[in-house]
């Protein structure tokens, strides 16, 4: 449809005002407007757009643009030449405009020569989210995962979901040592609760609503035994934990069955302790799952010997020891100093020399700076 050269420029100050200004009145009217253009007039907004600054109204102005196939989200972010600006864009992007986020995900999902370009801009863009996030879990006003999913399907859902967990557990330098996690997790557990009920607690709720998903993800990385971030891989499982359905239960156990099974045929030191931490968070969690931690450490190392064989019992038994320095939280070397280990025929001395080192650690901690005086 032809229109007058008075209405054009009517529209294209009504658009340089609408994106310099946030919440304008009267947007129904300027949204028939935009609908009722034709191509030549379609065009001339279209360069208007793309040659003004981006405002504080700019993201809603793409929207209504985008909703009259004037401009889309993923050409107007490829029109750019200035990284910075893209990510300031992009994080506007994220914390109002849904809709155009989800039609980048949508382009960048696609096979063909801009998609690689637009995937590096969503991914600098959650990296650089997922950063501030750490620093302050509210720092964006809403959830967009939760926001954005219903206009996604399954397996563009599944991408960003994949691209997040890596950003939490293996994109920053955020990869404690095993032996410092032993000692650590009580404490990065009361740190990370003060998480809960943020914006970055809601993100991760959604990406761990998939559980399979997320359990793949971390045996991928044990497996290759890649390092990653224990403290949010142990906090994105606490939260998995808190709401779990029949057949995630199943896989939780089986988890960590299959983690102990490893420790067994392997006898490395990381796969223990791996499977303690885990264990400790998913009975911490919600005890429904495997039951207390000294009902768990009961049927896995109490029981161990009717699934091991000797050699596997003693090598175990010896990992089990050697860990003892790192332990210091009193609850658990409680739970392992009382709780009755099964041994195989000569094989008592592993036991009795292991539970007599537990209540000299508990001993040690209790009196850290107490010495002892040996009289003459």
């Amino acid at each position: 449809m032809k229109m007058g050269y008075a209405m054009v420029q009517h529209i294209v100050k009504e658009t340089k005002r609408r994106i310099s200004l946030l919440q304008l009145p009267y947007e129904e009217e300027y949204r028939a407007q935009l609908k009722h253009l034709g191509y030549k007039e379609k065009d001339i907004v279209r360069e208007v757009f793309l040659r003004n600054e981006w405002n504080v109204g700019s993201a809603r102005v793409l929207h209504l643009l985008q909703e009259e196939s004037i401009l889309t989200a993923s050409e107007y972010m490829l029109s750019l030449d200035s990284a910075e600006l893209t990510q300031q864009i992009m994080n506007d992007l994220l914390e109002t405009e849904f809709t155009l986020l989800a039609h980048i995900v949508k382009y960048a999902f696609q096979d063909n020569v801009h998609s690689q370009s637009l995937s590096n801009v969503l991914r600098e863009s959650f990296r650089s989210l997922i950063a501030d996030l750490k620093e302050n879990p509210n720092v964006i006003p809403r959830n967009y995962l939760h926001a954005a999913k219903a206009l996604l399907r399954p397996a563009e859902l599944k991408m960003i979901k994949s691209e997040h967990l890596q950003l939490l557990l293996i994109a920053d330098q955020d990869h404690s040592n095993l032996e410092e996690a032993i000692g650590c997790q009580q404490r990065w557990r009361e740190e990370m609760r003060t998480a809960d009920a943020t914006i970055l607690c809601g993100l991760i709720v959604e990406l761990v609503h998939d559980k399979a998903h997320y359990i793949g993800m971390l045996k991928q990385l044990i497996d290759k035994s890649s390092p990653f971030s224990l403290k949010y891989a142990l906090y994105m499982l606490h939260v998995g934990c808190t709401v779990v359905q029949n057949a995630e239960v199943k896989l939780l156990k089986d988890f960590i069955k299959d983690l102990f099974r490893t420790v067994v045929d392997t006898g490395l030191m990381g796969k223990l302790q791996l499977l303690l931490l885990f264990a400790r968070e998913i009975c911490a969690s919600y005890s429904a799952i495997m039951g207390t931690y000294s009902v768990w450490y009961k049927q896995m190392i109490g029981e161990m010997r009717y699934g091991v064989k000797r050699d596997e019992f003693i090598r175990t038994m010896e990992l089990l020891t050697a860990l003892l320095p790192l332990e210091t939280d009193l609850e658990m070397l409680q739970v392992h100093a009382s709780i009755a280990i099964s041994a195989p025929a000569k094989c008592n001395d592993y036991v009795l020399n292991y539970k007599q080192l537990c209540r000299a650690q508990i001993a040690q901690l209790k009196a850290p700076d107490e010495t002892i005086v040996l009289e003459d």
